[in-house]
């Protein structure tokens, strides 16, 4: 009798674990309303640590956005203040990879698709150029040389003159490096007596010889996955070129870092830490040379950036103090000295953030007693953020957003050398370009052109949905039969069906979505002010405190920055008093649009533009919807993943 008992038992067992196993879900969010990108509202679907979501971008198309999930709800609840909304949907093990992968797909054939836009832009400009054999303000901005611009300045290359710029380091001289004499001689041992001299002329010699990419566009240029062909574009290939040429310079003329390109952090370098950049920069030194000889066609840039930590590795030495390449980017987001003593808080906290992150990171490399090329990277971003924040204090601007994971300091392309093209082959090739360029926005813009309503954020996730539900085999049936298809496989799949064409308003879809599918939980994750309201109401006296946030005269929490357009109430919270906040709010988008039509002169339309937007966020207020909610530029990234993000 047991023994049967045990046998029924692991029976059981073995029907049910399968189910178990196979169990997964993913998470639908609804992102509330506020202003900024998505100011109606925002949805997106999150597979793991992953979100996707659809953004309308600034060529009129939408695209596929893939987020880290932490980055994305401290952008959304805490740096824009929104609650988001988000079900869990219960599916398959089979249908949640099905999804996840589809969309992953989906994202990087998009990416491709606007990079082959770049690139055609490059080409154009580059083209144009030895066309008309003049330089043009779009092709300086586009044709870029990376990490150029941490030994030259604008225009010095073209001038033909040598790196001889002045100034010194703690007395140690700019003009050239002892050091890149050294790394010379020993990849002329390794290579051989004249192998720079060589590998110049080779370079130059695959310059002339280079024609222009064929842009061909008899046959549809989107397949059937939308992935683009793989065209290693003119432009790259002649900047690619160039950079090399460049970084063979540095070593001839053995060419020191630009003073701006570099600091030094008067932060002392411990005995163990020494030990560490010795064998850092042997290694520098052997990835150095074989980089020169390396098969890839950015070999250059990688060059440049080896030959630029090389020299701040062996200051570092030779200073006793750690000193860094400038890693920001030429796109960075300025905070000027007004700014910084306005949010000072805020910003003693990033200074304090940003320190334990730089303590922590040396603190790595002496835990693991290593220093990898990839260790240093982190370190050098950890010391970018810190010491540029530091300056902030000595009432300097400073770069707040913009740090890289590799140097990118660029120049423009100096006017060296050009491949031997005639007009006519130049002519010829622009028109070709054109050609293709014409039929590949046709085609992106039948795929992916915004719509406010048929084609939004909303509805691009549902019919990606669909795609992914629908095989191969499916692809070219009726369309009848598809939609059919498609229907019956949600239903099975996720629990039930949501038409893309009913549910393009982004809280409407949220509601669709519990309705529809099979949805286990359900909850509401509070935005930052929500958060410390709700601290607030603990530590004091909570209608007090209640009466002190409910406006931005008062608010301790909120401090107006011109990001926000200016307004008096926040009304995200009663939704019977709602009307009356949002009253005083249209009133206060209007007393600014009048103020800024008066000092249009002085700030180029800034405030009328704040204030047109402040009505139009404010309107909404007056028939219970609300829109305003205040933003936080400058909270703590740290913070929120170690201290108050919530589980989800």
């Amino acid at each position: 009798m047991r023994f049967s008992w045990i046998i029924h038992t692991v029976l059981v067992a073995i029907l049910l674990c399968p189910i178990w196993v196979s169990a997964a879900s993913f998470e639908y969010l609804y992102v509330e309303a506020n202003e900024g990108n998505s100011s109606g509202g925002h949805s997106a679907l999150q597979f793991g640590d992953e979100i996707f979501h659809y953004q309308h971008h600034d060529s009129g198309l939408i695209r596929l956005f893939k987020q880290d999930k932490q980055e994305f709800h401290f952008q959304y609840r805490f740096l824009q203040n929104r609650r988001i909304h988000l079900s869990q949907v219960e599916v398959s093990e089979e249908t949640f990879r099905l999804l996840r992968d589809h969309f992953k797909v989906q994202f990087l054939a998009q990416d491709q698709q606007f990079k082959q836009l770049q690139w055609l832009h490059k080409d154009r400009a580059l083209l144009h150029r030895w066309l008309n054999q003049q330089d043009t303000a779009d092709a300086a901005s586009v044709l870029r040389l990376n990490a150029v611009g941490l030994f030259y300045v604008e225009g010095e290359l073209d001038r033909q003159q040598k790196n001889e710029h002045s100034g010194s380091v703690d007395g140690l001289p700019s003009q050239s490096s002892p050091l890149l004499g050294r790394l010379r001689r020993k990849i002329e041992q390794h290579y051989g007596q004249d192998y720079l001299l060589h590998r110049r002329e080779q370079i130059v010699s695959q310059i002339k010889a280079l024609t222009p990419s064929h842009w061909l566009s008899e046959q549809p240029i989107l397949s059937k996955d939308n992935f683009p062909p793989a065209i290693h574009s003119f432009a790259e290939r002649y900047t690619d070129y160039v950079t090399g040429l460049v970084a063979i310079r540095v070593l001839e003329d053995e060419s020191m870092l630009r003073p701006d390109a570099f600091f030094v952090s008067h932060e002392g370098v411990t005995s163990q830490e020494k030990e560490l950049l010795g064998k850092l920069r042997e290694q520098l030194t052997v990835s150095l040379i074989k980089s020169l000889h390396s098969g890839r066609p950015d070999w250059g840039y990688a060059v440049l950036v080896n030959i630029s930590r090389l020299l701040t590795v062996d200051l570092s030495l030779r200073l006793g103090v750690w000193v860094f390449v400038d890693d920001f980017g030429m796109d960075n987001e300025w905070v000027n000295a007004d700014e910084f003593a306005q949010y000072a808080e805020h910003m003693q906290t990033q200074i304090h953030d940003a320190r334990a992150n730089w303590m922590q990171m040396r603190q790595v490399l002496l835990d693991t007693g290593s220093l990898t090329e990839a260790n240093y990277s982190k370190l050098e971003m950890s010391a970018n953020r810190y010491f540029e924040l530091l300056k902030g204090k000595h009432q300097q601007a400073i770069r707040f957003i913009g740090e890289e994971a590799l140097p990118t300091k660029s120049i423009g392309v100096p006017d060296w050398i050009a491949p031997e093209l005639t007009s006519q082959q130049l002519t010829s090739a622009l028109n070709e370009l054109g050609s293709y360029e014409s039929k590949l926005l046709q085609e992106l813009a039948k795929h992916y052109r915004y719509d406010l309503i048929t084609r939004n954020c909303v509805t691009e996730l549902f019919r990606t949905i669909d795609q992914a539900l629908l095989p191969p085999s499916k692809t070219d049936a009726d369309p009848a039969e598809r939609a059919e298809f498609i229907k019956e496989e949600s239903m099975k799949r996720l629990g039930g069906y949501i038409s893309a064409m009913h549910n393009f308003i982004p809280f409407v879809s949220f509601h669709s979505v519990k309705t529809h599918y099979k949805v286990t939980s359900s909850v509401v994750l509070d935005s930052y002010r929500d958060q410390q309201l709700q601290k607030m109401a603990t530590q004091n006296d909570r209608w007090k405190a209640h009466l002190r946030e409910s406006n931005t005269l008062t608010s301790t929490l909120y401090t107006y920055h011109p990001d926000d357009a200016f307004f008096v109430f926040f009304t995200d919270g009663d939704l019977v008093v709602r009307p009356i906040g949002g009253l005083f709010n249209t009133a206060a988008g209007i007393g600014q649009s009048i103020w800024g039509f008066l000092s249009w002169p002085f700030d180029a339309g800034r405030n009328l533009q704040s204030g047109a937007k402040g009505i139009l966020m404010s309107l909404p207020e007056l028939l219970f919807f609300n829109m305003r909610k205040g933003s936080y530029k400058y909270l703590s990234y740290h913070r929120f993943v170690n201290d108050q993000a919530p589980k989800y």
